[in-house]
């Protein structure tokens, strides 16, 4: 995992970091229901698939410059919108 540097501002705080997540997580998803449920059941929902956490992937890449190994991600660590946005905020701060 690496971060591109100058990625967050000082000026951002951890509820504009969740809501940019969940911005792609919903447009992604199809739903914005990973805005108003964080303890959604993503996978066990069939609300994400492979190719969508994929597509999450490179979103997080873009936005962050935040590089993830699908092959180093085990679907419990993402398994809702909250995980998710921990696990991110983790690697953002690594």
């Amino acid at each position: 995992m690496k971060l591109r540097e100058g990625t967050l501002g000082s000026g951002n705080d951890a509820a504009a970091l969740s809501d940019r997540i969940l911005c792609h997580l919903a447009s992604i998803c199809g739903t914005d229901e990973v805005r108003t449920n964080p303890d959604l059941a993503l996978y066990e929902r069939e609300v994400m698939d492979s190719m969508k956490t994929v597509e999450f992937i490179l979103a997080m890449e873009g936005e962050f410059g935040l590089h993830v190994s699908p092959a180093e991600l085990e679907r419990q660590t993402w398994a809702t919108p909250r995980k998710i946005i921990a696990d991110i905020q983790q690697r953002l701060n690594s």
